[in-house]
């Protein structure tokens, strides 16, 4: 097996941004957009506002409950525009707004997430607690221990950008991170990408100013629940 550079490290996180529109609201186009019409939506004004979602050029989304079943898939975002989305993937054309669809159109964002920022750095730390369980009539050949509860944190670092600083609103929130060892933009068999993956609270945000370097910022997470290992040899755009 080939070593793994460091040089591919990054952090990911997924956000499940979601926006949803009502019956026959959305126009399905040639030339890979994606439309939000007047006729329905999730806005006072009937169109769904993606921008103020969250929805960013290169993040992915699963679309589901078009009447047209083919555009019933994960699409890899263009450009995007208040009601209007441009995508990689071909969409098929509807003959209408929604194309006959009877019930809610949902935009779901899909794996691996987003990277926020340019991560350079992180590293985690797996324990697991030990319980005491040395007796006086055992205690001759030195303690007894055994398992207790698992336990990891982790730490990534990232430059500071004067805009779009999403960062700093994770601060206490439940986020969903991977610490991507070997990032591969469209993984296959042969060359895969190699992750850990888990729930995590954002414990703090540290800011480094250098008068002679960049800005940095230093984050802390404390993980909820199993720290996982993924190897992704399919790409992202499909479910395997």
């Amino acid at each position: 097996m080939a070593v793994i550079s460091g040089v591919n490290g990054a952090v990911y996180w997924n956000e499940g941004l979601t926006g949803t529109a009502v019956a026959n609201s959305i126009v399905f186009s040639s030339g890979k957009t994606i439309t939000s019409s007047t006729e329905g939506g999730v806005s006072s004004t009937g169109i769904i506002d993606f921008v103020a979602i969250g929805y960013k050029n290169n993040m992915l989304f699963t679309l589901s409950g078009a009447g047209t079943t083919e555009n019933n898939r994960i699409f890899t975002i263009s450009t995007v525009s208040t009601g209007v989305m441009t995508v990689v993937e071909d969409v098929t054309s509807s003959t209408g707004p929604g194309d006959t669809d009877t019930g809610v159109i949902t935009f779901l964002e899909a794996e691996p997430g987003y990277q926020e920022l340019g991560f350079y750095n992180w590293a985690i730390n797996y324990k697991v607690d030990l319980l005491d369980k040395t007796n006086f009539d055992t205690s001759s050949g030195g303690r007894s221990y055994i398992a207790s509860i698992k336990d990891w944190t982790a730490k990534a670092d990232k430059y500071f950008l004067s805009t779009g600083n999403a960062v700093n609103d994770w601060t206490g929130e439940n986020v969903k991170a991977r610490f991507f060892m070997n990032y591969v933009a469209s993984p296959g068999a042969t060359d895969a990408s190699h992750y850990y993956e888990g729930n995590t609270i954002v414990t703090g945000i540290d800011i480094g100013t250098p008068v002679d370097a960049l800005i940095t910022q230093g984050i802390s997470f404390q993980g909820v629940g199993t720290l996982t290992p993924q190897t992704r040899d399919w790409t992202w755009n499909t479910t395997g």
